[in-house]
């Protein structure tokens, strides 16, 4: 059971977390909401598409903001804690920096919870969902085309425009340059055109219109009138890529046990599945730890009334540095699948570097009591 005092120095420190988590992920979100404007706008999607995209981002920045939220969250209190000498009186009641830390890492038990949760599930689900809504966008080729008063360009060479439409898809007034042939450009004309899409693909019937070409080697226009004519879009409009889930969409059990088909892609070896299993779990190791390293880099010096910036920098630089360790023995595992056990060492390293931090916070105690 927790006891009032760890109760509190538990209150001190999920408080900040919350705000840094909301503005580090806010930061991030929308960072990488941006891009994807562009192509929610061009398949004519709306604005609540729009929320429904960007919120699949959500887990994704989660896995990167909370460990530095953490980390913030645990410097900003502890500093505060120091500086108001709430510390130096829990210090001289008889508390230990290892009592001390018994706290903190509770805090940073629970954020390690919380980035498993992200990590091994809502990432992956999240991650999957929007590739298929991004391939869906893609195949939603109608609501691109169909816009009146607009110059639309399918492919390089080809032009369509449309006076007016209906709700029922109905197009009045359509005209259509074909140039992919540079030798033979075509012209298209209709009063009135129907697009379609069914199993055979996406096509254009033409109703009361007018086909014009110029033939190679001539200059004479041909023109062919025509009261109903099918132009196929399919061979214009680039398929939409197969959705193949990567190795960072997939759940651990997928990246632990990689089954026939997901071999069969050829786009992701062995290599790159394990690293991938080993990140997610290593990741919320970090939120463990970083915590940790942030009480020890407060406590090893003493206390000093004029601050801890210089502490505070240590601290970060080091968080920092476990963080980027994470992520460079990711690329040796991908290339050599059998040191994965490697992924671990900066959670390693961390927390032997705040278990020293600790342990001379407590040589430093002993000799001021002295």
């Amino acid at each position: 059971m927790l006891n009032r005092l760890n109760r509190y120095f538990l209150a001190q420190l999920i408080g900040p977390f919350g705000f840094f988590s909301l503005v580090i992920a806010g930061i991030l979100w929308l960072a990488q909401a941006l891009p994807l404007i562009d192509k929610v706008i061009e398949s004519g999607q709306s604005a609540l598409v729009f929320l429904e995209i960007t919120s699949y981002l959500i887990p994704r920045v989660l896995m990167v903001s909370l460990p530095i939220a953490a980390l913030a969250a645990s410097l900003y209190a502890l500093n505060k804690l120091y500086t108001e000498s709430e510390l130096v009186v829990m210090m001289t009641s008889g508390l230990s920096p290892m009592a001390l830390a018994r706290p903190v890492a509770i805090f940073g038990g629970l954020v390690m919870v919380l980035m498993a949760i992200v990590t091994l599930y809502l990432v992956p689900a999240a991650q999957s969902r929007l590739a298929q809504r991004l391939t869906d966008f893609q195949s939603d080729f109608a609501k691109t085309l169909i816009k009146e008063g607009q110059f639309i360009h399918p492919t390089n060479g080809v032009t369509l425009f449309i006076n007016d439409t209906s709700k029922a898809g109905e197009m009045a007034g359509l005209f259509l340059s074909d140039r992919r042939d540079a030798d033979n450009p075509v012209i298209y004309t209709a009063q009135k055109a129907l697009l379609l899409q069914d199993e055979g693909g996406i096509r254009i019937v033409m109703v009361d219109g007018n086909i014009q070409y110029l033939p190679a080697g001539t200059t004479q226009l041909s023109t062919v009138h025509f009261e109903q004519f099918s132009y196929d879009l399919g061979a214009l409009l680039s398929a939409p890529a197969e959705n193949i889930r990567s190795p960072f969409q997939r759940f651990l059990p997928e990246l632990l046990w990689p089954t026939d088909a997901m071999k069969a892609s050829g786009l992701w070896d062995r290599g790159d599945y394990l690293a991938e299993a080993n990140h997610k779990l290593a990741m919320p190791l970090s939120a463990l730890v970083l915590p940790l390293i942030s009480l020890g880099a407060i406590l090893a010096g003493g206390f000093r009334r004029g601050g801890f910036m210089g502490r505070v920098v240590a601290a970060v630089v080091l968080g920092l540095f476990l963080q980027a360790g994470l992520g460079i023995s990711k690329t040796f595992v991908q290339s050599n699948p059998d040191i994965y056990l490697i992924m671990y060492l900066p959670a390693l390293i961390g927390l032997a570097v705040a278990l020293a931090l600790l342990w001379r916070a407590g040589r430093v105690r002993k000799r001021g009591l002295a």
